[in-house]
């Protein structure tokens, strides 16, 4: 036995919920240059798949690459790669015959640990095990720091990621807002709700959410009033009524049908 065994590195930490940040045994190894930071940027959010160099030059560059931008690149690449590399162990990034690939193995990316946690979430909300369905789905939003790469200048790749992501992020705020409601809580939602709907002023499950929270904290008159703000807004924005859910929330209101104000309707549409 060797008396003195080899000591394996932590994993690497990438982190672009927010603004861009790798860490390793909590030291920031985050890049500062702007252009080394977006290349991380885009290795890191297309993880395990090999990422052609003239599709990195047109990210980097913005379709417009200086003569010297395959040369810079390469320089880029070589300092990330000594930037994350460890001793003793392989850098993470790996050059391909189709492109550079960033390599996670035991690392690990915030984002997919989100969508890990939201498909856990919305798994145990559709079994209606509405507490472990809060937990995760809180959990996971937890995980999110500000806007996608937040104060990074966006290309196609990175346009198209923050995209999606986002969209995710409001339906697993949506999905964990009505696990509270299942559970009851809805005192505990209201004012969240109000300052979800000034930062998605036309995302109508919100007010939905709002009317139910409302009516079964003792308010009917507030609930009927914030489904007359969200039918003025809706109607001045984009010309059209309400859809059938918040139509119908606000007449089983009206009615004081509680059956119908139900927290489920909309979970199977939510990816």
């Amino acid at each position: 036995m060797s008396p003195h065994p080899v000591q394996t590195c932590r994993p690497l930490r990438y982190e672009v919920l927010g603004r861009l940040r790798v860490t390793r045994d909590d030291i920031d190894l985050t890049p500062a240059p702007p252009k080394i930071a977006k290349l991380l940027a885009l290795l890191v959010v297309r993880a395990g798949e090999p990422l052609p160099g003239g599709r990195l030059l047109a990210e980097l560059w913005e379709d417009r690459p200086p003569r010297c931008a395959v040369a810079s690149l390469r320089v880029y690449i070589s300092q990330l790669r000594k930037l994350l590399g460890a001793p003793g162990e392989e850098s993470p990034i790996i050059t391909a015959p189709r492109g550079y690939i960033l390599a996670v193995g035991r690392d690990r990316i915030d984002a997919r640990e989100f969508e890990l946690l939201y498909r856990k979430g919305r798994s145990r909300f559709l079994a209606a095990d509405f507490k472990a369905a809060f937990s995760l789905l809180r959990e996971a939003q937890g995980l999110w720091r500000g806007p996608v790469l937040e104060g990074m200048s966006y290309s196609m790749d990175l346009t198209s990621f923050a995209a999606v992501a986002e969209e995710k992020r409001l339906n697993c705020t949506e999905l964990g807002i009505d696990a509270a409601l299942a559970l009851g809580r809805h005192h505990e939602v209201i004012e969240e709700l109000g300052g979800l709907l000034v930062q998605h002023p036309l995302r109508e499950p919100f007010y939905r959410q709002l009317m139910i929270a409302l009516y079964r904290a003792g308010r009917q008159g507030d609930a009927l009033g914030v489904y007359r703000r969200a039918r003025e807004v809706i109607r001045t924005e984009l010309g059209v009524e309400p859809g059938p859910p918040l139509r119908s929330a606000q007449q089983a209101i009206l009615r004081a049908d509680v059956a119908r104000l139900g927290v489920t309707g909309a979970v199977s549409f939510r990816g």
